[in-house]
């Protein structure tokens, strides 16, 4: 590594924007560590004065540059709030079209709040249509949309990302009035091209919008379904603007130019640079892109200019140049996800050819050419993918929660046709632009390819085991695994090296010894790996806990007993559409959580089970479904209980006075009996009591003042710590005679914000807060965990 002196300042740098970030001086200490590591007080010359100056004035540029952009962002993002009227003014950088509005996304902007004009950083403008073009100057008005923050574990937060972007808002168009300035014309022509050949693409195949993602970088066409089905099984890189695209599109047309046209060097290079930044133009020119086409470049210099390219210094200097201008480019996935790629294959794939190539070396008697073969480039091929899985792998953990146990399989096919698969595209593309008909003869074999991608992805997913749910790895988890597997990788090139010096070998007793002893290797180096893989990705050990989930109007419910049973009660909303995809699911996934032993359903209104319907479709395991006897006949409970029995889960039905018990946990059943009836459904809702040793939880559903007295006509009701709000908090619920019955501590009301019922009501929450309980509610809180923290009771939320 301290052959590399861009990749050492890169990584100083990222440090110190970590340390600032986190605000943790642990990252201050990595960073001296580092130092320390290169020996500055060993080297000579410019060399010294680089390590010993450097790379400590790299580390305190990476925490000033950090901290002002932090401070930049807050200057006017502190005078904004969601809904606020302002004026702005911007450059059009790009235009994408939308379902219902279009996206304008300005740079260089400045917008006037609270009589002060401030520069600010990228915005996104919501226009109706597009009537404009890129490079013209707009001054809008309009109002302040906010983007918004995960309210639960596994959500998606629209913050993060885009302000990882340097987009920090968005504002919906009122009125534009005033342009200033031209149009770019080489955008517009280049968005003129981009749309000529997805017109040319559309109309020549039926590709579910794959290849127009895979080529211009174009995903609003793009099926959601097969999005889904490339990214369950592994395959969804494909999808992205990468490495891959830019090294055969880009590096192809200069081989073709220097080999097969014997143009001269600078004409090359020139070419293939204008070509570059043109089709990182025309295709997004998004982050994995930049850096994709900056690596390139500097490959183009290098081999202009005779100087030797070295991969891991290239990145170096292209993650310095992008974290300058953006250091919260750290919290974008795509920019992590493309800069680990590359080091798995510097270093991961690099070490482990070599390894492998000193075996056959020695096996050779010490020819240094390697006879190579069709299995030996497909077993090279094993071990880069192999190497890339490995250095990703808790990346994918991290951001998706799972992963596709078979996508290193897969993907030995979908690598080895991908080159053929974008290189029809191209030339379809270009013929189809003169004349359809012939564009269409090529993307023939384009359509055949896709099908085999997506058959291959429909069959690995029906193998038992394909998807392996690991839930949210810790950081220092993750820490620790990346040590080992540095530990790993330094054993892997001792032995390298260690073959090496007995290549000359020309015994064949030394080789058969030779081969034992690469199969023993082979052996304690896979059983080392599967280690680090168990201790990054085996679920933690579950405990009590009981988390109401933000779903809007509605409710959603998970609850852990201290057995580690995963239980959950109802799951649906009225505001908020896909819950379940969107908010249950992740959440789930995100806690570790593979499977549902009992979700209950107090009963079946859209606001309780229209993220439990989208739960069960999408094949997530739930082992019984619990419904109020007193409902059983309902055509809504046949329905679901349908619904439930045709994906492979059993149905329960309970009645005052049943019991679930799972080891020392239990869940009563307090009404309704069977024979009850009501003419409002929310009368016969499931109330349900948890009990674990002292702990007791209850959970009523939507019933009404009249259950609630009813239920406090009971003769013992033993303290109850915890209490969900009766129907969202209503004021036609949670009275004053049920709540001095049960005494609770914790009280918590899941609703959403400026819902039309007027949830949770103050009425309500007033004689919740008299009877001496602590309230909570998701509108303000987001997901509220309630759990045991050294034999004491303890509140959390998910918004600070």
């Amino acid at each position: 590594m301290r052959k590399r002196p861009f990749l050492l300042l890169a990584t100083e740098f990222l440090l110190g924007i970590v340390c600032v970030r986190e605000q943790l001086p642990a990252w201050g200490v990595l960073a001296v560590l580092l130092l320390v590591y290169t020996t500055p007080w060993k080297e000579r010359g410019m060399r010294k004065v680089l390590f010993a100056a450097g790379l400590p004035g790299m580390f305190l540029l990476g925490m000033l540059q950090m901290q002002r952009q932090i401070d930049f962002r807050q200057q006017y993002l502190q005078k904004l709030t969601d809904g606020q009227e302002v004026r702005l003014a911007g450059k059009i950088d790009r235009i994408e079209p939308k379902t219902r509005c279009v996206y304008y996304y300005l740079k260089d902007c400045t917008v006037e709040a609270e009589s002060q004009t401030l520069p600010c950083n990228d915005v996104i403008a919501y226009v109706s249509s597009a009537s404009h073009s890129a490079g013209q100057i707009l001054n809008i008005e309009g109002t302040i949309s906010l983007f918004t923050e995960a309210s639960n574990e596994g959500m998606f937060d629209a913050r993060q990302f885009y302000q990882s972007q340097k987009i920090d808002f968005g504002i919906w168009v009122t009125k534009i009035s005033r342009v200033y300035g031209k149009p770019d014309r080489y955008r517009c022509a280049l968005q003129n091209m981009k749309k000529r050949a997805n017109d040319v693409i559309r109309h020549s195949i039926r590709d579910d919008g794959v290849l127009s993602a895979m080529l211009l970088g174009e995903k609003g066409a793009l099926d959601a379904e097969i999005k889904s089905l490339y990214q369950r099984a592994g395959i969804a890189h494909v999808l992205a603007i990468s490495g891959l695209h830019i090294s055969l599109l880009g590096m192809g047309l200069y081989r073709l130019l220097r080999k097969r046209l014997h143009t001269r060097y600078v004409t090359a290079v020139l070419a293939t640079t204008v070509f570059l930044i043109s089709y990182a133009v025309l295709s997004g020119n998004g982050v994995s892109t930049q850096r994709a086409v900056g690596m390139c470049l500097i490959y183009l210099f290098a081999d202009v200019t005779g100087y030797a390219y070295d991969m891991l210094n290239a990145l170096g200097i292209v993650v310095l140049v992008l974290l300058w201008e953006n250091p919260f480019l750290l919290s974008y996935s795509g920019f992590v996800f493309s800069v680990m790629a590359v080091i798995a294959i510097g270093v991961g794939a690099n070490v482990l050819l070599e390894w492998e190539h000193s075996w056959k070396r020695r096996q050779q008697a010490g020819e240094e050419t390697i006879k190579k073969t069709f299995f030996s480039r497909q077993k090279e091929g094993i071990l880069v993918s192999f190497a890339i899985q490995l250095f990703t792998i808790p990346l994918v953990a991290y951001s998706y929660y799972e992963i596709p146990v078979y996508a290193m399989l897969i993907n030995l096919f979908v690598l080895a046709v991908v080159n053929g698969l974008l290189g029809l595209t191209v030339l379809g593309v270009i013929v189809g632009m003169a004349f359809l008909p012939a564009g269409r003869v090529l993307f023939a074999p384009c359509g055949w390819m896709l099908d085999s991608y997506r058959f291959l992805c429909e069959v690995s997913l029906k193998i038992p085991g394909a998807q392996r749910i690991t839930g949210k790895p810790a950081h220092i988890r993750i820490f620790w695994y990346y040590l080992g597997l540095g530990v790993f990788l330094l054993a892997i090139y001792a032995c390298a090296r260690r073959n090496e010096k007995h290549k000359d070998c020309r015994e064949t007793a030394d080789l058969c010894v030779s081969r034992r002893k690469k199969r023993l290797q082979g052996i304690v180096f896979s059983c080392f790996i599967a280690f680090l893989l168990l201790f990054l990705l085996f679920p933690q050990k579950k405990s009590f806990e009981i988390d109401f989930l933000d779903v809007g109007q509605g409710d959603g419910i998970y609850l852990c007993t201290g057995g580690g049973t995963s239980m959950f009660i109802d799951g649906g909303s009225t505001d908020v559409k896909q819950v379940g995809k969107y908010r249950i699911l992740p959440f789930l996934k995100a806690k570790g959580v593979s499977e549902i032993s009992y979700w209950f359903v107090s009963h079946t209104d859209t606001d309780h089970v229209s993220g439990l319907k989208e739960v069960l479709v999408s094949g997530y395991r739930v082992e019984y479904l619990v419904f109020a006897k007193a409902v059983e006949k309902e055509a809504k409970t046949k329905e679901l209980a349908e619904l439930a029995r045709s994906h492979g889960t059993k149905v329960l039905y309970m009645q005052a006075g049943d019991t679930v018990r799972s080891k020392r946990a239990a869940m009563r059943c307090l009404y309704p009996k069977a024979s009850n009836k009501a003419e409002d459904v929310n009368d016969l809702c499931l109330v349900l009591q948890f009990e674990e040793g002292d702990i007791r939880a209850l959970f009523g559903g939507d019933i009404s003042t009249d259950v609630e007295e009813q239920l406090s006509r009971r003769e013992k009701w033993d303290k109850v710590l915890i209490f969900k709000a009766d129907h969202h908090g209503s004021r036609y619920a949670n009275a004053e005679a049920l709540l001095k019955c049960i005494r609770p501590e914790i009280t918590v009301a899941s609703a959403g914000k400026d819902n039309r019922y007027g949830h949770p009501s103050p009425d309500a929450v007033q004689r919740i807060k008299e009877s001496g309980s602590r309230f909570f509610c998701t509108i303000e809180g987001g997901r509220i965990r309630v759990r045991v923290i050294e034999n004491k009771l303890v509140c959390e939320t998910y918004v600070k």
